[in-house]
């Protein structure tokens, strides 16, 4: 009876393996015979050479494209199991940069940015940076996410605040696991087929503040071919962020001597993917700006800009009393760096509502945040910052496909907490968010 139960303990336990390693966790989330399984290949964001399994077998390296912003790895393992791993690096933040605006300038006064007026709507304004000019020291990158597949395995790393963080693992938008040390692998799997993994993991333990990293994966066929990733952008990879106002209309009492005759206009709509002529569609924002990486014109227009605002109207009684529109001059385009699939750029956003100024200064506070956006040409985009909690923020990414058309993704969705916190009452809100196609 006692081999019976052991028997059937190993058979559960092979059916149903859960494998803890000392380089990270490897989950099989279905039935299979132990001879089936393969180990996940272990990664670490420090490691630079020797690759290996879980089971520290080492990886037989076919090829290395020595990308530097995204290298690319080629191998097999001792079975001659196809392997690809992909290693995500990015140049360090300033943390000065970091933080979000401010409408205090130099020694103190405040920045008076030119509203323009409502005889002519504001035409989007275009810039745009070639190659040369997004050239930096790469030295100074460091990695920052991977992940590798084989036919039947997926394994992710990525960085959290401390070795002893754990993070929530997600499979195709169900729950899998809690994982520690930003690692994790799972077996198992189908080849040739797309896998969604999304990595959520605490910034901020005070006041419950998250990143949340969505990984789309295609496992490889059992004999290495088709190792391109579905998700690899031909031409180009693009973001949007908007910034506005979700009701018809809202108190504008707080800028105008109390009154609560007066009211704002807003923008009376949810949050929505962009249109097909982005960013060059009817402005449904406070606030707009864009970047697109031109990946196959390295010498011309690698990075193109963009940036608008919307009306800005006023009414008492429901008559429109004031129209104008905010100053672009705050919302900045800076650190724009590029090297081989990786590209990057900070969105520095401060604008304020033109119809809230005592004696051209602003007392209504203003929209401010301050990200990087991060594009990797294998289909992921990245936004690490900060932003102040109103009004409603909302982050797009658009990809290429495999049938040569675009689509658009959510990044993220931020709502608005209150136009208080926009004179900073409310503290500042942690952006840490990746999404792939």
């Amino acid at each position: 009876m006692r081999s019976s139960k052991q028997s059937m303990l190993r058979k559960w336990t092979s059916i149903w393996a859960v494998l803890i390693t000392a380089g990270g966790c490897l989950l099989s989330i279905g039935p299979a015979a132990a001879d089936e399984l393969e180990p996940g290949i272990l990664l670490d964001l420090k490691q630079t050479s020797h690759f290996t399994d879980l089971n520290k077998k080492k990886i037989d390296v076919v090829s290395d494209d020595a990308d530097e912003g995204e290298r690319v790895i080629l191998g097999t393992t001792r079975q001659k199991t196809p392997v690809k791993i992909v290693i995500q690096k990015a140049p360090p933040m300033d943390p000065a940069d970091a933080r979000v605006g401010s409408m205090v300038g130099i020694n103190g006064k405040p920045k008076l940015g030119e509203d323009r007026q409502l005889s002519d709507a504001p035409e989007v304004e275009v810039d745009t940076l070639s190659a040369s000019e997004l050239k930096f020291d790469t030295s100074t990158m460091r990695p920052v996410s991977a992940w590798a597949v084989t036919p039947t395995t997926a394994s992710l790393a990525w960085e959290t605040p401390n070795e002893a963080t754990k993070s929530d693992v997600y499979l195709n938008g169900k729950f899998l696991q809690y994982v520690s040390r930003g690692k994790f692998s799972t077996n198992n799997l189908r080849p040739l087929t797309d896998y969604t993994f999304t990595v959520v993991t605490p910034v901020d333990d005070r006041n419950g503040e998250e990143s949340r990293k969505t990984f789309t994966l295609r496992t490889l066929s059992k004999d290495g071919q088709a190792i391109t990733p579905m998700t690899y952008q031909a031409y180009g990879t693009a973001f949007q962020y908007k910034t506005f106002i979700p009701p018809a209309r809202v108190d504008a009492s707080m800028c105008n001597y109390a009154d609560s005759r007066y009211t704002f206009g807003g923008d009376n709509r949810g949050f929505r993917s962009p249109p097909i002529n982005a960013p060059y569609d009817s402005p449904d924002y406070r606030t707009m700006m864009w970047a697109n990486v031109n990946w196959q014109n390295p010498d011309g227009q690698k990075l193109v800009l963009a940036k608008n605002v919307g009306k800005s109207v006023t009414y008492k009684d429901n008559e429109v009393v004031a129209t104008s529109y905010a100053s672009t001059s705050n919302m900045l385009f800076q650190n724009g760096q590029s090297a081989g699939s990786y590209a990057q750029v900070r969105f520095k956003h401060d604008a304020s509502n033109p119809h809230c100024k005592l004696w051209d200064v602003n007392y209504g506070g203003s929209i401010s945040y301050s990200v990087i956006v991060r594009f990797y040409r294998s289909g992921l985009v990245e936004v690490v910052g900060n932003r102040q909690q109103a009004p409603a923020h909302e982050g797009w990414a658009r990809f290429n496909t495999t049938a040569g058309t675009e689509q658009w993704l959510n990044v993220f969705k931020l709502g608005n907490t209150g136009f208080h916190c926009l004179v900073g009452l409310c503290g500042t809100q942690t952006i840490n968010y990746a999404r792939s196609y």
